[in-house]
């Protein structure tokens, strides 16, 4: 288990910045061509106008409570801090619920880290989704699915 995916809430002061347990992080690129048939049987058009909307899915484990200053990792640098916590379920639940993506001033942003200062790769995004499962004999943990509409990385 990971804790390279990295989410920082954007704002510079009370910020909010997490490190998952992530089990998976995938990033799926729709692009929208049209296709325009042509009567008699021609050769359909093909126009790419060149959008795109990436979405990203993360999967993983979240501790049914926070783990506390013990399980702070080491991240991208945001905000002249490096320091990520590990959230618990009730942590994760009020970031979904409450962080919008706002243009011009606090964005969501999913990052891979290596563990140094710098992002191997970041995405400014929006929350799309947020699920949590608890399975018997786990009641301990949930396993979490956070989908996200994005921007594309930088």
């Amino acid at each position: 288990m990971s804790l390279a995916i990295c989410l920082y809430d954007g704002l510079t002061s009370s910020e909010k910045r997490f490190a998952l347990k992530a089990d998976s992080f995938s990033i799926n690129y729709v692009k929208t061509p049209v296709q325009i048939p042509l009567p008699g049987g021609g050769n359909p058009k093909l126009l790419d106008f060149g959008q795109i909307r990436p979405t990203i899915t993360v999967t993983g484990i979240v501790d049914a409570t926070a783990p506390g200053s013990s399980e702070n990792v080491a991240g991208p640098t945001r905000n002249s801090s490096t320091v990520y916590v590990v959230p618990g379920k009730e942590d994760l639940e009020d970031f979904i619920t409450s962080k919008f993506y706002d243009e011009s001033a606090s964005k969501v942003e999913i990052m891979i880290s290596d563990g140094t200062g710098t992002a191997v790769a970041a995405y400014e995004a929006a929350i799309s989704q947020g699920r949590f499962d608890l399975a018997p004999a786990t009641e301990d943990r949930f396993a979490f699915t956070l989908v996200f509409v994005a921007r594309k990385r930088t």
